[in-house]
């Protein structure tokens, strides 16, 4: 990396929703203004707006989301090692979502103004 991170924080709060593997994806959640699902053979994960009712095995939030903006090369290293070690070293649990384009972190809202604070501290500009 040759210059310095941009964090952007989404509109909204989020939910994690875990959902037996097979289950169809509910149409609400594509309403959301983020959104993601993945599949495996133990269960199906979609996070999405809190605010959109999922019927799901479990759920968990309130998470906030942040994004790196734009899009990032494949070939860039040490993004996500510079986002989650400045959280790891205050002690804030983050979930992490890669796409095709870019890299988000989610944490819990409680902890949303200390990892702004820890990101700052690591010269990372938040948003």
């Amino acid at each position: 990396m040759n210059k310095p991170l941009q964090l952007r924080l989404i509109s909204g709060e989020f939910t994690v929703h875990r959902l037996d593997p097979m289950s169809d994806v509910p149409a609400a959640v594509w309403q959301s203004t983020f959104v993601s699902v993945s599949r495996s053979d133990d269960e199906l994960s979609i996070i999405t707006d809190a605010k959109i009712s999922v019927d799901a095995r479990n759920s968990v939030g309130p998470w906030l989301a942040y994004r790196v903006p734009g899009a990032m090369d494949f070939e860039m290293t040490g993004v996500m090692s510079a986002l989650t070690i400045p959280l790891a070293e205050a002690g804030i649990a983050i979930l992490a979502v890669s796409t095709y384009d870019t890299d988000f972190i989610l944490v819990r809202t409680e902890t949303g103004a200390a990892a702004e604070s820890a990101w700052r501290a690591a010269g990372i500009d938040v948003a």
